[in-house]
């Protein structure tokens, strides 16, 4: 199901929140928001949980403003902020700048994000005022597009790989130009097809129940669609691999009734299970 997250709730928040609407029922999300963040959290329900990892890959959008001026160690206004003296920074100088960030970049994460390091979360070594140091990663900024500008603020829709963070993103934007920046807003707007307009809000499923808004696996994940019926069906739900001339990739697999099987993986001649619902 297609959640819109609201600021000042945490991802998990959100989970348990539907989670206690579903009475215990599994519940897990596909990759997090900020707290600060709203928008598109996809949650999988169930048994659908096991199909989280192909979410977690997909593109990311999203709508950020930030503001020049400030540094703070969360790179967002829910840190401590501390003033910084900038140049007056011109539009001119910022449309110029982001062609440096889009693109294969390398980002060094926020100190305050959830990558584990020896076995804890970064955040809860920087709640601890121990240093982190996280290795830089490669990321792709597919696009960056300048929506709006009055120094000090500005805002960017943002197209990028799975794995980038805007908060970074916008602290080295505003490194770049001499200064620092941190995010004022940020809003998630799509997970690879999956875009706001689908999403519901929490006041909305409280109210009406979350079962009308459970969706099939096979219309988030979006990959291409295969029916199987009979023989076929049998063997696919057993794990065997079958003869099936396809483009090569990752299919959704239906049986002839419509049901979600699972996900198979062509390499243009066999169709081989990787993930089936039983």
């Amino acid at each position: 199901m297609v959640v819109d997250k609201p600021s000042g709730k945490t991802s998990h928040d959100v989970v348990d929140f539907v989670r206690n609407l579903l009475k215990g029922e599994k519940v897990g999300h596909t990759g997090t928001l900020d707290p600060l963040a709203t928008g598109v959290l996809i949650l999988a329900v169930d048994r659908a949980t096991r199909l989280s990892e192909y979410l977690l890959k997909n593109d990311k959008v999203y709508r950020v403003k930030g503001r020049f001026g400030f540094s703070s160690p969360t790179y967002d206004i829910d840190g401590e902020l501390s003033p910084v003296e900038c140049p007056e920074i011109s539009k001119e100088e910022l449309v110029s700048i982001l062609s440096r960030f889009t693109g294969k970049i390398q980002q060094v994460p926020p100190p305050y994000s959830a990558i584990r390091v020896k076995g804890k979360r970064a955040y809860q070594l920087a709640r601890e005022g121990k240093p982190v140091e996280l290795p830089p990663r490669s990321v792709e900024i597919h696009s960056l597009e300048l929506l709006s500008f009055s120094y000090p603020d500005f805002e960017l829709l943002v197209q990028c790989s799975s794995g980038t963070y805007v908060r970074s993103l916008i602290h080295d934007i505003g490194r770049a130009l001499g200064c620092d920046a941190v995010v004022v807003e940020l809003r998630r707007t799509c997970v690879g097809k999956i875009c706001e307009d689908q999403a519901v809000s929490l006041e909305i499923l409280e109210r009406e129940g979350v079962e009308p808004f459970i969706k099939p696996p096979h219309e988030v994940l979006g990959f291409p669609v295969v029916k199987l019926s009979g023989k076929r069906e049998r063997l696919f739900r057993n794990g065997t691999p079958l003869s099936l001339l396809l483009k090569p990739g990752l299919y959704s697999v239906l049986s002839e009734t419509g049901d979600f099987i699972g996900v198979g993986r062509s390499n243009g001649e066999v169709l081989k299970p990787e993930k089936v619902i039983a």
